[in-house]
Formats: C-alpha cells, sequence, structure tokens
C-alpha cells in the first residue's frame, strides 16, 4: 500500500514540473511563437506586415553588443593564447577552412542548379529596376575588394564601434591585444581582467534580450506572412526548393564529413544549438545569434582565443549558406532569360564571389547585395533578373542564415582541434561526442 503511494506521487509531481520547464524553454516559446505569428499573419495580412519594427527592435538590440562584444572576447583570448604565434596560427588555419569549405558550398550550389534547372520554363518579368535599387542601399553597392581593402582599416576607432564593422572592430582588437602583450605584467593585467569582467557583464545582457526573442520572432513571421502570403511561405518557387536541397546536402555532407573526420557528431551540436538556430529561423538573421553562438562554443569546449578569433571573421569569411545560394541564384537567372553559362563562364563566378563576398555581416539582405554585385561584376546574366531573386530572398535568407551559423560553429570546433590545448576535450565529449584518439 505505501510502495503504492510513494510510486504515484513523484509522477504526479514530475509531470507539471517537465511541463513548467518546458513552457519556460525559450526555444519552445520561439517555435510556439512562429506558429502563431504564421496565423496571425494569414488572418491579418495587414497588421501582420506592419510587425515588422518589432523584429527590427529586436536585432538592433543585439547589434548594438555584438562590438563590444567581439572586442572584449578578442583582447581576453589573445592575451591568454600566450603571444602572436599562436594567434597567426589560429587565424591561418582558420582562413584555409574558409576557403575550401567555401568553394565546395559553390561546386555544391553550381551542380543543383545545373542538373535541375528551376529556371527553365519560368517566363522573365516584364520590368525589374526599380525594388532592387530600393533594395540595394548605396553605400552598400561598392562592394569591390579593393573598397573592401580600402575599408578594413578604420580611421576612427570609435566610428567602427558605432557603425558596427566587425572586422574592423577585429584588427583594433588584435592590435590593443598586441600592445597589451608588451606591457608590463603590472600595467596589463589589470586591464585584462577589466575586459573579462566588462564581457561577462555583457552576456549577462544578452541573456536578459534573448527573453525577448520569442518576441521578435514573433514580429519577423508575422511581417512575413502577411507580406508575401501563405501561398509564398508553403510553395516558394523552384529555386528556393533547390536552394534548400543544395544547402542540406551542404550540411549533411561537407559538415557531416567534416564534423565526422574532426570527431564529434554534428547532430549533437545541432542540439546544443536548437535555441539559437530557432531564433535565427525566426528572424532570418545569423547576426543575431553571434554573441550567444561564442558563448555556447566556449561551453562546448573551445579555447576563448579560438572562438574570440574565428567567430567574428567567420562571419565575413565563412559564409557558407551565402557560398551555395549565390551560384544558384546567378545560373538560374541566365536558365529564366535564355541566357545559358557556359562550364567557363561558371568558373568565373568563383573568383568573382571570393573576392565581392568579403566583408558581408551576415545580416538578412546582405547576401542579396553580394549577389547583385556578383551579376554587375560578371556580366554573365542580366541584371534585370535580380527582381526574381529578391520576391523570394527574404525566404533564402532562412536556409542561407542557418547553414552561416551551422558551418562557422563547425569551423570553430576544427580549428580549436587543430590548434594544440584549443579544446577541452573532456567538455567536448560530453557535449558534442567528441571521440579520443591517439593524438588526444
Amino acid at each position: 500500500m505505501s510502495s503504492t503511494t510513494i510510486d504515484v506521487t513523484p509522477e504526479s509531481a514530475a509531470g507539471p514540473s517537465r511541463w513548467r520547464r518546458l513552457v519556460t524553454n525559450t526555444s519552445f516559446q520561439v517555435l510556439v511563437a512562429a506558429i502563431a505569428a504564421a496565423i496571425f499573419g494569414i488572418l491579418a495580412p495587414k497588421a501582420g506586415a506592419a510587425m515588422q519594427p518589432v523584429a527590427t527592435s529586436f536585432i538592433a538590440l543585439i547589434q548594438m553588443l555584438i562590438a563590444p562584444i567581439v572586442f572584449l572576447v578578442t583582447v581576453t583570448g589573445i592575451v591568454t593564447a600566450g603571444g602572436m604565434k599562436a594567434v597567426g596560427r589560429i587565424a591561418v588555419r582558420a582562413l584555409i577552412y574558409f576557403e575550401v569549405v567555401t568553394t565546395i558550398g559553390m561546386l555544391i550550389g553550381l551542380g543543383a542548379v545545373n542538373l535541375l534547372r528551376p529556371g527553365a520554363g519560368v517566363a522573365p518579368p516584364a520590368h525589374a529596376s526599380g525594388d532592387i535599387n530600393s533594395y540595394v542601399s548605396g553605400a552598400a553597392k561598392n562592394t569591390s575588394f579593393s573598397a573592401f581593402l580600402a575599408d578594413l582599416v578604420p580611421n576612427n576607432a570609435v566610428g567602427a564601434f558605432a557603425g558596427g564593422h566587425i572586422l574592423q572592430v577585429l584588427i583594433f582588437a588584435v592590435l590593443f591585444a598586441v600592445a597589451l602583450l608588451r606591457l608590463p605584467d603590472n600595467v596589463s593585467q589589470p586591464i585584462v581582467t577589466g575586459c573579462a569582467r566588462l564581457g561577462a557583464a555583457l552576456f549577462r545582457m544578452i541573456a536578459m534580450i534573448m527573453l525577448l526573442a520569442p518576441i521578435g520572432t514573433f514580429g519577423a513571421v508575422a511581417a512575413t506572412v502577411g507580406k508575401y502570403g501563405p501561398q509564398t511561405l508553403t510553395a516558394l518557387m523552384r529555386l528556393v526548393a533547390v536552394s534548400a536541397l543544395a544547402l542540406a546536402v551542404f550540411v549533411l555532407v561537407v559538415l557531416g564529413g567534416v564534423a565526422l573526420l574532426a570527431g564529434f557528431s554534428l547532430f549533437r551540436l545541432i542540439k546544443v544549438l536548437r535555441g539559437e538556430l530557432l531564433v535565427v529561423l525566426g528572424t532570418s538573421s545569423s547576426e543575431a545569434v553571434l554573441p550567444r553562438l561564442m558563448e555556447r562554443l566556449e561551453g562546448v569546449g573551445c579555447r576563448r582565443s579560438v572562438v574570440g578569433l574565428v567567430v567574428p571573421t567567420g562571419f565575413s569569411f565563412n559564409l557558407d549558406g551565402v557560398a551555395v545560394v549565390v551560384p544558384i541564384c546567378v545560373v538560374f537567372i541566365g536558365q529564366v532569360y535564355g541566357t545559358p553559362l557556359s562550364f567557363g563562364d561558371q568558373l568565373t563566378l568563383f573568383p568573382a564571389f571570393l573576392l565581392l563576398s568579403k566583408g558581408t555581416a551576415g545580416i538578412s539582405g546582405s547576401a542579396f547585395v553580394t549577389l547583385a554585385n556578383t551579376v554587375a561584376a560578371t556580366a554573365l546574366v542580366p541584371v534585370a533578373g535580380l527582381a526574381l531573386v529578391l520576391s523570394v530572398d527574404r525566404f533564402l535568407s532562412l536556409v542561407r542564415a542557418l547553414t552561416n551559423v551551422l558551418g562557422n560553429a563547425v569551423a570553430t570546433i576544427v580549428v580549436a582541434r587543430w590548434e594544440p590545448g584549443g579544446l577541452d576535450r573532456a567538455a567536448a565529449a560530453a557535449s558534442i561526442g567528441l571521440r579520443h584518439s591517439k593524438d588526444s
């Protein structure tokens, strides 16, 4: 009798506890908010479209902290790494990895668009340019490689922070950290300690802001459904379907293969990042989760010096989702307008993309700027065809951003594994299933 009572009571108490944990889980709240927003956008499209400022404000809250967090994490990471030799080694390995994986992504995109031909039989639009000119701002149009190099070094450190130029902030942080390494310990140590404490405060602010993620997701999804309609959300176009398929192949085959070679589970990493990935899915912005991504990667065992260098750099040099989708879009435009690209033509996309994509910030819309400049630079397809891509770019940005975040997470873990002492193997084994090898 007594044993029956003991067995039943814990179950009845555990039920509400599990339900309470589920309801208070941010990932669950984001998912519910996305579903509710889609329904709201269908039932009240005008009101849904008017919700865009809610999403924009949420992303702005995150963006205001990105530059200082990148600066503080990079400074403390470099100083604790043990000198510029280690920093240079990390940077070189990261850049080599970025270029190799990005090139593979472009090959997958070209293979998918040539095999499935999503633009075949699609009638080109009668007029095109007006919306494109309003979408690509004048400041963003000049993304040539020479302009990228000219804009790489800030002429005003405060301006780099105010403008949110991540690469400029990164360069300033590296120079500041090198200066600290050359100062006596009694001078540099209090500064480093202060940076670490200030970074902890900013990460606490990020945790507070992320409590608003369901509200931001609701605004983004409601605005998308309200503006474009449920028919676009459910049956977009063959272009979106082919892009999503190519990105799925890239994630499963390329990132999955890299993870397998590095000895950890991609699916366990996705589970660790599920909250961040849901926010990306709701907001179409990979930059919205950059601070939390850095924190998560430290949690799975990556050393701060690796995270502080690889993640911010990756958001400009390792946009895997963009690398897969941009070639698809260029060839798609050629198919629509009856100007198919030869094998040689498609090869010219590689240097153009690799140069023009550098410096894009990973926010929703910047990939379209890269596409527009690639089309203009190569002159292989009509510029007017960009209107077709623009009509579904909001949906392409969803899958691009997810791939960008996951690709940078994998890159950071791989570089950390390459770096001696760069990965806490016990923490990585517990969180992402890292296997111990002979060289561990």
